[in-house]
């Protein structure tokens, strides 16, 4: 996404093509029976083994272009997934909607260093499950590390518009947009002060005149 910084980027996992791996080795070991064999059943089977591998090389080619459409992605705002080339779909999840990730490993996997992980969220999408993640908890731990990041800087925009807010003069006349009672104003500036948010010269400057209004 333009604005974004990428953290993590990648394709499902290589046991994403298992399938084609064993259906190769089906039409091999048919390939070597043909050989033992002789006459009728020898020219049946070199048959099939052709049928086969043609079926098999474009199945192949049809799910490594899957494969190559099929991206999974963390930035520093989201967790987006697409794929498909022919029917394209993807979800993206914002990382303030995110509640909780989880992932699975069946002990193949765990061999192979796949994996599914869900990830629970506000909303109306619910959980969303992903399969054949590269090193699934090594993902898990970059989205909370992204998550907590996030918090973070949202909550430094939420204090220096809170910082803007008490520094800015008003017109006289005009109804102050800062907190209604100078104990609420008061509270906030020295939130302000204790996260750094503003020195500790402005600090004293906007308490003095936040006293000497009164």
């Amino acid at each position: 996404m333009p604005g974004e910084k990428m953290v993590l980027f990648s394709h499902p996992h290589w046991w994403y093509f298992w399938k084609q791996v064993v259906g190769g080795l089906v039409i091999f070991g048919v390939l070597l029976l043909a050989m033992w064999a002789g006459g009728f059943l020898e020219t049946t089977l070199l048959w099939i083994a052709g049928i086969g591998f043609i079926l098999w090389v474009l199945d192949t080619i049809y799910e490594f272009v899957n494969w190559r459409t099929t991206r999974f992605a963390v930035t520093d705002q989201r967790v987006a997934y697409q794929s498909g080339f022919f029917r394209r779909k993807g979800v993206s999840i914002p990382l303030n909607r995110v509640n909780n990730v989880n992932f699975e490993q069946s002990f193949i996997a765990r061999l192979t260093g796949n994996g599914v992980v869900t990830i629970e969220s506000a909303g109306e999408t619910g959980d969303s499950v992903f399969e054949n993640i590269p090193d699934p908890d090594s993902v898990r731990s970059i989205i909370f590390k992204q998550m907590s990041a996030y918090d973070a800087a949202d909550s430094d925009r939420d204090a220096a518009a809170l910082a803007r807010a008490i520094r800015d003069d008003q017109p006289s006349g005009t109804p102050a947009s800062a907190p209604s009672s100078v104990q609420e104003r008061l509270a906030e500036l020295d939130k302000l002060r204790d996260t750094g948010v503003i020195s500790d010269e402005e600090y004293t400057k906007k308490r003095d005149d936040i006293l000497g209004s009164l």
